[in-house]
């Protein structure tokens, strides 16, 4: 039961790294998804910054415009790695409180089960006896019974050998 019991617990625990594992690959992707973009925006930032349409090379004043919306995209990439790195944080925090508590409510449990297996196991000790002490106590009555019986028929042969 033991071994069930502990079976079990592993079983639960793989499959409950699995997932974790899986969603920590799903943030990691998405975090470098969000960087390869916010670096392709940069470079266009870059790019914008330098650009001069301008007459006599000057900078007009869509050139500004266009450099600033890069800019405010950037700045919401930004924002959207700020959420996702304190995503993964607070993840890892509870992760690490979730598992103190899994690993001490798994522990209660074993401890429980553990304690309803040795009361189970003390009373089917208990009833074993009770049957064996019936079985005992029936095969008693039968040789109690033969044995009455037996001294009855003595007794009655040996009354009709006084009387002949």
């Amino acid at each position: 039961m033991k071994k069930i019991l502990v079976a079990l617990v592993l079983i639960f625990s793989f499959l409950n790294s699995n997932v974790r594992a899986q969603m920590q690959m799903e943030d990691r992707m998405n975090l470098q998804n969000l960087l390869a973009e916010r670096a392709k925006n940069f470079s266009e930032y870059t790019s914008s910054i330098q650009k001069r349409s301008g007459i006599f090379g000057n900078k007009t004043k869509t050139d500004i415009q266009k450099s600033n919306e890069v800019l405010l995209a950037i700045v919401t990439l930004d924002n959207d790695i700020m959420d996702a790195l304190n995503r993964a944080l607070s993840y890892k925090t509870f992760e690490k409180t979730t598992d103190n508590y899994s690993s001490r409510d798994c522990e209660m449990q074993l401890r429980h089960s553990m304690q309803v297996t040795d009361t189970l196991m003390k009373q089917l000790t208990l009833v074993e006896k009770k049957i064996k002490l019936r079985n005992n106590s029936a095969s008693l009555y039968t040789v109690l019974f033969y044995l009455a019986l037996s001294t009855s028929i003595i007794m009655f042969i040996m009354l009709k050998r006084k009387k002949a």
